[in-house]
């Protein structure tokens, strides 16, 4: 391995695809179709988690207490929000930052905690597909914990500590610092600039556009 190599971790949602209120809304119809109920603000500040995370954090309860019914509520979540997929868009710079990375000969991998039919309806969203992407079937912890982004620096063939990862949540920035990669802060997903530098961004900037040329 190169030891000037570098590379770049993209997250997807939130990131590269302005996901993250559809996600709120679908959680919020999930949990009170089954009894259960979270304020919005609550579920906002756990995106960016993998949902086995996300619900205990949520609902203040152990994973071991919420059983099967973990697995269970992401399932409905997945149907709730490809229900809403209409809806999406491409955060504003997402799709040009991919073309600019590519056409500057950037390395870069995509790494996302979605998997399945999310993945597929996220990159037709976006309109780009033609890189490599880590997903959430990929790894046994989901973000904050640091598999997500060690399975993408494999990917590049970079060590941590030569990946920068971008992401919108303090998560993503939580998982790429406990490894020693660098982390920016997209403010497109709705986290303040404070969350995010509080969480290890090196550098907050409003949304893909504005990194463009830079990484």
């Amino acid at each position: 391995m190169s030891e000037y190599r570098t590379g770049v971790v993209l997250d997807l949602d939130g990131t590269l695809v302005d996901s993250v209120h559809h996600h709120v809304l679908a959680w919020d119809q999930v949990l009170r179709g089954a009894g259960l109920e979270a304020p919005l603000w609550r579920v906002h500040r756990a995106i960016g988690m993998g949902g086995d995370r996300l619900l205990p954090w949520v609902l203040g309860r152990s994973a071991a207490d919420l059983g099967d019914l973990i697995d269970e509520l992401k399932g409905r979540h997945e149907e709730a929000f490809l229900a809403r997929a209409d809806a999406v868009r491409p955060t504003p710079g997402g799709p040009d930052l991919i073309d600019d990375l590519g056409a500057r000969g950037v390395p870069f991998v995509v790494a996302t905690s979605a998997s399945g039919a999310m993945v597929d309806v996220l990159l037709g969203v976006l309109g780009r597909k033609d890189f490599d992407l880590t997903h959430g079937d990929e790894v046994d912890t989901s973000k904050p914990g640091p598999d997500s982004v060690l399975a993408a620096c494999e990917q590049l063939g970079v060590g941590p500590v030569a990946a920068t990862m971008v992401g919108d949540s303090p998560w993503d920035a939580e998982a790429a610092t406990r490894i020693g990669a660098r982390a920016i802060g997209v403010r497109c997903g709705g986290f303040g600039a404070t969350e995010l530098t509080d969480a290890g961004a090196m550098l907050v900037v409003d949304d893909p556009r504005a990194l463009l040329g830079r990484l």
